[in-house]
């Protein structure tokens, strides 16, 4: 293959036993479009379950699907940048496209920054919500977490808008083009690294909130366990971490591009999956009851589905007075307030909330 002279003059000669021929433009796409695809189904299960569990969309819920929005564009630059040249090594390519893929890459610093941000602002909803009557230090976590969360986005967008002067030099610049640019390595580093952070800082909000429970150790865990299912984004945080660091010190700039840009698109995707799980355990409840019921009528039991799980007034999250919206507070899965023996409520604690994980199905018995 015979390498343009200018990326000679500017990389230097190919590396001997270097195949030019190979690429990894493939896997990324299938990666990018296939996270992007588990994203969507968690969602659209995320709002059948609110279907199900007959609660209207909230804002958290709407908030999601902007996310999700944001996702698929991290995934069609994704696909965008390995056309250009993303995944192949930078000696089989042309200077344009270079400015092709540094183009991407600017575009994607704004759609990436969306993506998780949309995430987090969602989540963020959620915890107010189930914890709406929660102790003053959990609003001043949660504010504290929220403004984080803002400003993110916001340094991001404002940042990418001053990296160089002119803007387009940010991608004309192998082309021989004059300006200046801030250090862009340092700069999408630090704010990688700083995203990682407030993943783990929107992990921790609820974590005391929950603590405070009237209930077993065993279920603390437990609840703690659902709302900690957002470590795994982290666990791709740190690839894209890894993959920052190994494009900061890379002389193969379009072969180490690639990973950024495919970890860029799955860790958002990653992050909306373990947000919408809490909210699908009434389906997997739900499908668990089904199979043993299914499982006890091929024994001879005459026990069979009913129509629907029966959704008493005290079958869904509240936390504080009795008389609130049932369309208000949801979450079914996880909490449900508790009733005495004569049905009458049970004192609520003043700083605490009084929990339950429980759901009454009906079931109709045929005659024998």
């Amino acid at each position: 293959m015979e390498v343009d002279p200018v990326i000679v003059a500017i990389f230097g000669p190919v590396p001997p036993g270097l195949d030019l021929t190979e690429n990894q433009i493939t896997a990324d796409n299938v990666a990018a479009v296939v996270c992007a695809v588990i994203a969507t189904v968690a969602l659209c299960l995320r709002v059948w379950a609110r279907n199900a569990q007959r609660f209207d969309m909230m804002s958290d819920d709407w908030l999601m699907i902007v996310a999700l929005v944001f996702v698929y564009g991290t995934a069609g630059l994704t696909i965008y940048g390995g056309s250009k040249g993303a995944g192949k090594h930078v000696w089989a390519t042309k200077p344009e496209d270079l400015t092709a893929i540094f183009k991407t890459l600017y575009a994607y610093t704004y759609v990436y920054a969306g993506s998780v941000s949309f995430t987090k602002f969602s989540i963020l909803l959620f915890y107010r919500r189930l914890f709406k009557r929660g102790t003053k230090w959990f609003h001043i976590r949660l504010a504290i977490a929220t403004f984080l969360c803002v400003g993110y986005p916001i340094t991001i967008w404002v940042l990418m808008c001053f990296v160089c002067k002119p803007v387009s030099h940010f991608w004309t610049q192998f082309q021989g083009t004059t300006g200046t640019c801030l250090d862009i390595n340092a700069i999408l580093m630090s704010l990688t690294c700083v995203n990682m952070v407030f993943d783990i800082i929107v992990l921790i909000v609820p974590i005391p909130e929950i603590l405070q429970l009237q209930m077993s150790t065993k279920k603390k865990v437990a609840v703690c366990g659902v709302m900690l299912l957002g470590s795994f984004v982290c666990v791709a945080s740190i690839i894209r971490i890894n993959a920052f660091i190994e494009f900061i010190n890379a002389v193969d700039i379009t072969w180490s591009m690639a990973h950024i840009f495919v970890w860029s698109s799955i860790e958002p995707a990653i992050g909306i999956l373990s947000a919408c799980l809490p909210s699908l355990r009434p389906l997997f409840r739900r499908a668990k009851d089904k199979i043993t019921t299914h499982s006890g009528s091929k024994q001879g039991s005459s026990a069979n589905w009913g129509t629907k799980a029966s959704r008493g007034p005290n079958s869904y999250v509240r936390f504080g007075s009795q008389h609130e919206s049932r369309s208000q507070d949801d979450e079914v899965a996880l909490t449900s307030i508790t009733k005495g023996p004569t049905g009458s409520d049970e004192t609520i604690p003043k700083d605490g909330i009084m929990v339950r994980s429980e759901i009454v199905h009906e079931y109709q018995h045929a005659k024998n």
